[in-house]
């Protein structure tokens, strides 16, 4: 597994895959999901990038929002990366700040994937996300994660087991966390609503996510991409927030290659 390092300007991050040209992954939230082995779902990608896959910098100020951390990338990119412009790849949480580095830093991105992510979130997927971080806060890993059930796809067997797999991986995807930084990337993500800024996205943009996703509605997701100038919106059948499967993977590469 990859280790975990830091940015110059605090973000944490680990680094995978052997091609030349550099791709960021914004990962999903709250918290810091590196130290998990979900970063295993883009090894399809590693022959042809360097990898950075970024988590949010800790000891967030109160009142950090999605656009902020958004610049903490935008940083990244110009400081270490030679300000060229890079792939980017926001999934989940991850995709509500990288419509906001599209947006505000055009220069920057060459191609643009959000995955399983819109201009705002559904009520009830927010609000859930704010208990997973208030429970996780206070220590309550195996309770937090059994918050995210109705995020999950599929029958009362497969929640179980879904619930069971986070659960036991929970406290390694939640360490190293200051509980006090849960809490803001939780109320960030309630007050994130981008939709004006979409416009202002110049880069060809990839929407991905399922017809079951709890946190992006179908009818978001068009609206979604339909803000978006130069965007392809595809909707997987059957999925949830959850991996997209294979099909997912041929339309990311034939996309960024």
């Amino acid at each position: 597994m990859p280790q975990q390092t830091t940015t110059k300007n605090r973000v944490p991050y680990i680094q995978f895959g052997k091609g030349t040209k550099p791709l960021l992954i914004l990962s999903g939230g709250p918290g810091n999901y590196l130290n998990s082995p979900m970063y295993k779902e883009y090894s399809f990608l590693n022959k042809h990038y360097t990898i950075h896959m970024l988590s949010r910098k800790s000891r967030l100020p109160q009142g950090y929002s999605t656009s902020d951390m958004a610049e903490d990338y935008a940083t990244i990119i110009k400081n270490e990366l030679n300000s060229e412009p890079v792939d980017v790849i926001g999934e989940s949480y991850g995709g509500l700040i990288a419509q906001h580095l599209a947006a505000n830093h055009p220069e920057l991105i060459r191609r643009l994937v959000i995955s399983m992510s819109a201009y705002r979130f559904s009520k009830e997927g927010a609000e859930m996300d704010m208990r997973f971080a208030q429970l996780a806060s206070e220590a309550k890993t195996a309770a937090a994660f059994r918050s995210l059930a109705p995020m999950f796809n599929g029958n009362r067997v497969k929640k179980r087991l879904l619930v069971f797999f986070m659960s036991r991986f929970g406290s390694r995807m939640l360490s190293n966390l200051n509980p006090e930084d849960l809490l803001v990337e939780g109320k960030a993500e309630v007050l994130h609503d981008s939709k004006n800024q979409l416009s202002r996205i110049t880069a060809p943009t990839l929407v991905v996510a399922g017809d079951r996703d709890f946190f992006c509605p179908v009818p978001l997701l068009h609206e979604t991409a339909l803000l978006i100038p130069n965007a392809k919106l595809i909707i997987y059948k059957g999925k949830g927030h959850e991996s997209l499967g294979k099909q997912f993977k041929r339309d990311v590469l034939a996309f960024l290659l």
